[in-house]
């Protein structure tokens, strides 16, 4: 029962996992700016987790934290200033004292889930593919629209946490140390079910790219697995340094040359004796 590989050896592992997960999300989300790179880093972590590939979490973390910093700020930015708009219509349409039409205020709450929607995809995407801001927001609203159900789960789990506090709010405790990091887990695992359906049509691009072909872009244009790109990246690093020790093997063989010739070479010395024994021997003759 209490063996390291036994089924409750695991799942208390995947619970301290999953704490290390959530403190390093609130600990690095905390100036506030930082919260988009925070949710990739955890997204990151998160497939690592499902997949059982994880090793230290905090180092994964951080490392994917560092890596996504800049285009994660830039799409967190994004959110914030629609974030904003759309705060600034709903305080219009419910205190401003104007009767607005029934339509406008069905037409910003379908806005507004549509968004939502497409937000929840965004910083999953940009934890698991290298491409530009722009093809990572396209793509996140593409594949939101075309798995709705997924979609609308992405965003309900959210509201979970909340549902068990108002409920049972003794468990604040646990739900502050497991909470974010059992949401973020549980849509990695979702999130990777989708991905899986788009990542055989990705290398299937990449492959049409080598053979010269003009391949659709749709989904994931121009995007590249995250794990793909480390890979080729450590591969190009071992090649240069093959190719480095390569080049200092052959820069050292003419050192060695040049210091075997002079152990060929008479010295003057050496030739004024041979001379001198060759006038002796014509003397005595």
């Amino acid at each position: 029962m209490f063996k390291l590989d036994s089924p409750l050896m695991n799942f208390l592992n995947k619970v301290a996992d999953i704490m290390i997960l959530n403190a390093m999300f609130l600990l690095c989300s905390i100036p506030i700016i930082t919260i988009g790179a925070s949710f990739s880093a955890a997204y990151y972590m998160g497939y690592k987790m499902v997949k059982n590939e994880e090793s230290y979490i905090a180092k994964g973390f951080l490392k994917a934290f560092k890596e996504n910093f800049r285009q994660s700020t830039i799409i967190w930015v994004l959110v914030l200033l629609v974030i904003g708009i759309l705060a600034a219509d709903y305080r219009i349409i419910l205190y401003s004292g104007i009767e607005f039409a029934q339509w406008i205020r069905i037409s910003t709450v379908t806005v507004t889930l549509i968004i939502a929607m497409g937000v929840v995809f965004v910083f999953a995407l940009q934890a698991r593919y290298t491409n530009t801001v722009k093809n990572t927001i396209r793509n996140s609203f593409l594949m939101a629209l075309s798995h709705l159900p997924t979609a609308f789960l992405l965003i309900v789990v959210y509201a979970v946490p909340v549902v068990i506090f108002y409920f049972v709010p003794q468990i604040l405790p646990a739900l502050v140390l497991l909470s974010m990091g059992a949401v973020l887990y549980f849509k990695s695992f979702l999130l990777l079910r989708v991905f899986a359906k788009y990542e055989g049509r990705l290398l299937d691009k990449e492959a049409e790219e080598e053979d010269g072909g003009d391949p659709d872009g749709g989904i994931f244009a121009e995007s590249e697995r995250m794990e793909l790109a480390e890979a080729d990246a450590a591969e190009s690093a071992e090649t240069e340094a093959d190719t480095d020790a390569t080049e200092s093997a052959e820069s050292e063989q003419p050192a060695d040359r040049e210091m075997a010739e002079p152990a060929e070479t008479e010295t003057p010395a050496d030739t004024d004796e041979t001379e001198s024994q060759e006038a002796a021997k014509a003397d005595e003759t």
